[in-house]
């Protein structure tokens, strides 16, 4: 009776052990900080395709991004922000995160994507024919211009 209570204790311990490895899978996110360390933001990329995303590699690393978080670390990059690739596991560690790319001039841009130019345009804003987006305090502003 003894080594059955064992048996199904030692079987319900390994059970618990082996679902938190296979729910506690990493995730990747690119993070901007100030050059002073702070942080500014983050968007997650994935290792798996997923529909409307783009194949991209980071440090030779293949991962899975959005044309919009490509532009915006080329917007992060520009204004003078640090960029990194960060792994995400707080099964790991206490802290959960390593930084696994810092190499952020090798990051992909819009054009390594293969994009059409005239959807490179229009991602970034730029050109003659880009549609203006439309937003809330636009479309509130607009209805009020008629009682200034």
């Amino acid at each position: 009776m003894k080594r059955l209570i064992a048996f199904l204790v030692f079987a319900i311990a390994t059970s618990g052990c082996l679902t938190g490895t296979a729910l506690g899978q990493s995730d990747f996110y690119i993070r901007s900080n100030y050059s002073n360390g702070g942080f500014t933001g983050s968007h997650e990329i994935l290792r798996k395709p997923k529909e409307g995303y783009y194949e991209a590699l980071y440090c030779n690393m293949t991962f899975w991004v959005s044309s919009s978080t490509v532009a915006w670390t080329e917007e992060q990059a520009e204004a003078g922000q640090t960029l990194v690739v960060e792994e995400d596991n707080g099964a790991v560690s206490r802290s959960g995160r390593k930084i696994v790319c810092e190499d952020y001039k090798s990051f992909a841009t819009l054009e390594d994507l293969g994009l059409k130019p005239s959807e490179i345009e229009e991602i970034r804003g730029t050109g003659d024919t880009v549609r203006t987006k439309s937003s809330r305090l636009r479309t509130i502003r607009d209805a009020f211009k008629q009682f200034k």
